[in-house]
């Protein structure tokens, strides 16, 4: 088994209700999904809830176990909106076919250049003997999905 914290943050240069606008808009979101080349895509948003599904090409590290490619599906679900100046949700992704997932919280907050978007979860692999290097390998694809979608949303903001 292997288990791991993942911390991290995105930081926006606008307020918290402009960025929520922005984490919920199919627009924004595909974007997203396309500045990681995936094979193919889809985005769905439903009120509150986000969730974009990815076909990419699997890292050569787990390919004997996953095939040549992985579908990854990442929703968020987001609280409606309370009376503070935050938004918070929960986030969920998973790996089609895989025993492995990300569960955690989402608090958009203001703060850095304008809103701060932090993810603390845990990253959970269940496959015997190679969890703990799966979830060590995984982490970085996670922060580097992370890094896209804090340059993708600098570029939307601008606009």
């Amino acid at each position: 088994m292997g288990d791991m914290e993942i911390h991290a943050t995105n930081d926006f240069a606008a307020p918290v209700p402009t960025v929520f606008a922005m984490l919920t808009d199919r627009v924004f979101l595909r974007a997203v999904c396309l500045a990681t080349d995936p094979l193919e895509h889809e985005v769905d948003v439903d009120g509150l809830r986000t969730s974009t599904r990815r076909v990419m090409p699997t890292p050569s590290v787990v390919s004997r176990l996953a095939g040549p490619t992985m579908t990854i599906v990442d929703q968020i679900t987001w609280e409606p909106d309370g009376v503070g100046p935050s938004r918070h949700g929960a986030a969920h992704i998973t790996v089609e076919g895989l025993p492995a997932e990300l569960i955690g919280a989402v608090t958009l907050a203001k703060g850095g250049r304008g809103a701060v978007l932090s993810y603390d979860g845990e990253l959970t692999v269940n496959v015997p003997f190679l969890g703990p290097g799966l979830a060590r390998q995984a982490a970085p694809l996670l922060l580097e999905a992370l890094e896209i979608q804090q340059r993708v949303g600098d570029e939307y903001l601008e606009r």
